[in-house]
């Protein structure tokens, strides 16, 4: 496997451990109709479901260390009358504690630098249409560094 799978394998697997997170891709999905992405994004009776997006990469030669951005994407159907609002705050909150529990993903990862982030960082919630449903939304960012073998002719 190439090494944004094996990472976003590793970042899906630290999600689906959560209780209760619903569905969880390594990929956003999409279909051609909202019945069709309701029910890929459907966990029981609601909308319920997370995926995970590389949106930045950069390589620092001296030390092959290599530093991803990810986006982590939730969507959750909004049912006012059960405070869905708090429900879902609470899954955000849960996804810290497991990254706190374990930061480097199974060793998968190195240790965030001082100052950087070791859970994923909330970067926006609120309400959202998704696939004809209103739902609570959240973007969430997380920030890791791997270092890869670099064959380099000037070594």
């Amino acid at each position: 496997m190439s090494e944004h799978r094996d990472l976003r394998a590793v970042i899906v697997a630290q999600l689906q451990a959560i209780a209760d997170i619903g569905q969880v891709y390594a990929f956003e999905r999409y279909a051609k109709d909202d019945a069709a992405f309701r029910e890929t994004y459907a966990s029981g009776e609601r909308v319920l479901g997370w995926h995970v997006r590389r949106v930045a990469r950069k390589e620092s030669p001296p030390f092959n260390e290599v530093t991803t951005t990810w986006e982590i994407r939730g969507f959750m159907a909004l049912q006012d009358g059960e405070e869905s609002e708090l429900f879902f705050d609470d899954l955000i909150d849960r996804i810290g504690d497991a990254w706190r529990a374990n930061p480097t993903l199974g060793r998968a990862v190195l240790y965030p630098k001082d100052g950087g982030e070791v859970v994923p960082e909330l970067v926006d919630s609120g309400p959202a249409m998704f696939a004809g449903v209103l739902c609570h939304s959240a973007r969430l960012r997380l920030v890791t560094r791997h270092v890869i073998e670099a064959d380099r002719p000037w070594d």
